[in-house]
């Protein structure tokens, strides 16, 4: 008996000591699954809480531009990139509970976050807007495609080409009005002992006289927009905030610049298709000229307009032989009216000047009620005549038809962007989103400089089980 005992008792001993190192083998693969198991919620509830949180864009901003920027104010005065830590680290909390019913489910993890930190972000303003630019191309580009883009470069070659942004003639005019007041007309005998001053009498200068009246080109019966703005509350006025901008994404290709007009275009309101839910009602003419109000900003790009329109009708004029032709027998008959036929030269440039004008007069009221003027005209496409010139701005006839042919007032202020400096030209952009968001609900704090499209975030999370994990991720909208 007592052998048997003992075989007995040997038997027990290897068992408790073979169970011993299985027990062990468990729990420690117990401990490593969990261990993984944390590591695993970890990296999926920073991806979830990352998502949340590129969830929270502006809304306004995204139906009023189709722009995904994500507000650090919240609404709030004072943005600051810890109030979008915080909304990180609640997300996170979310993700790491688990629903339990007590004495039922037992949270094996006991995930909690120790601390939260976004190292790197990108704002909506960095690089002179460049993320803005970006997102709107891709938007454009999903919208239209790119087949568009060979008819806006022909538009800008064919400006180019003719020299409607180089050509000086204004500093042309002057200098040939100078040559003329240069010369002194002798006085009139009258009498024996008496002298009568005698004047030139030349027709352009009656045309001159209305350069710069606004009048002339408006249609009287259109109420023009009265809408201000206090500049300095706006991006293009104050110092931005800096973050890390493209942080490695790809930069723009040579046509986005041109895309990105089409999308100012398509996004803002101008004088011909005014935005009247805007702080301005004509936002491109403000991107072009940033001026404070709307009436000085039309009037700016109006005179831009006559002088690319004059430009284009003094090239049309000097070429063509029957015109020069009829001003040159104008200007004999006024310099033979006071016996200076050595003037009539001078005087023949200036009336071609004059008649220019009140060609471009003609040109920019059409444009402004909707017509269409081709960038050069052609002796069918000219308006004035010679005689007709002088009764210009009694004239506030558009001819019918004039909408079926040539470029209209917008594809004008398209030629307008395309030579426009860019840094100008965005930073007013910007100016304009601010405006429109901050009209909106509950965005009176809106700030560009504020608005994040890119986010690099470490989180440190440890788990009531003696686990410490740290985790870095980055996440962008485009």
């Amino acid at each position: 008996m007592k052998e048997k005992y003992q075989a007995e008792g040997s038997v027990s001993i290897y068992l408790a000591l073979t169970f011993t190192i299985m027990l062990s083998l468990i729990l420690v693969i117990v401990e490593g699954a969990r261990e993984n198991a944390v590591r695993m919620k970890l990296e999926c509830a920073m991806d979830l809480s990352l998502s949340s949180v590129f969830a929270e864009y502006n809304r306004p901003l995204l139906k009023q531009y189709d722009l995904f920027f994500i507000d650090a104010s919240y609404g709030l005065e004072g943005a600051s990139i810890d109030r979008l830590e915080g909304h990180l680290e609640s997300y996170l909390e979310d993700n790491f509970a688990m629903n339990e019913e007590p004495g039922i489910v037992k949270n094996l993890l006991e995930l909690y976050t120790e601390e939260v930190n976004i190292t790197d972000y990108s704002l909506a303003s960095d690089e002179e807007g460049i993320l803005i630019k970006r997102q709107a191309v891709s938007y454009m580009k999903d919208l239209y495609g790119g087949t568009y883009l060979n008819e806006l470069k022909r538009q800008l070659d064919s400006a180019q080409k003719e020299g409607l942004f180089t050509r000086d003639v204004t500093a042309e005019r002057l200098a040939n009005q100078s040559a003329i007041d240069s010369v002194e007309i002798p006085p009139k005998q009258i009498g024996e002992d008496e002298w009568e001053e005698v004047e030139l009498n030349n027709p352009a200068d009656a045309v001159n006289s209305t350069r710069g009246i606004l009048s002339l080109v408006i249609d009287g019966e259109q109420e023009l927009s009265l809408s201000g703005v206090n500049l300095s509350n706006y991006i293009s006025q104050r110092n931005c905030n800096k973050g890390s901008g493209l942080s490695g994404r790809e930069d723009k290709g040579a046509m986005d610049e041109l895309i990105f007009n089409e999308y100012l275009l398509k996004k803002c309101g101008c004088y011909t298709d005014p935005k009247e839910s805007g702080a301005l009602e004509y936002q491109i003419e403000y991107i072009l000229e940033g001026k404070s109000n709307d009436i000085e900003n039309l009037k700016a790009v109006v005179n831009k307009l006559l002088l690319i329109r004059e430009t284009a009708n003094v090239i049309y004029l000097f070429s063509d032989s029957a015109k020069m032709a009829e001003a040159e027998a104008l200007a004999i008959a006024v310099t033979s009216a006071v016996a200076m036929p050595e003037l009539s030269e001078l005087v023949k440039i200036s009336l071609l000047f004059a008649w220019a004008y009140a060609e471009s007069v003609y040109d920019v009221r059409s444009l402004l009620q909707g017509g269409r003027i081709p960038l050069l005209k052609t002796g069918e496409t000219w308006h004035y005549s010679l005689s007709g010139m002088l009764d210009f701005a009694s004239d506030t006839t558009v001819e019918e038809g004039t909408e079926r042919a040539g470029l209209s007032y917008g594809d004008y202020l398209r030629v307008f962007l395309a030579i426009e400096g860019e840094r100008e030209k965005t930073f007013r952009a910007m100016d304009i989103i601010e405006m429109d968001v901050r009209k909106c609900p509950g965005n009176s704090y809106f700030r560009l400089d504020t608005c994040v499209d890119y986010i690099e975030a470490t989180v440190y999370a440890g788990s009531r089980y003696g686990f410490s994990h740290e985790i870095t991720r980055s996440y962008y909208y485009y």
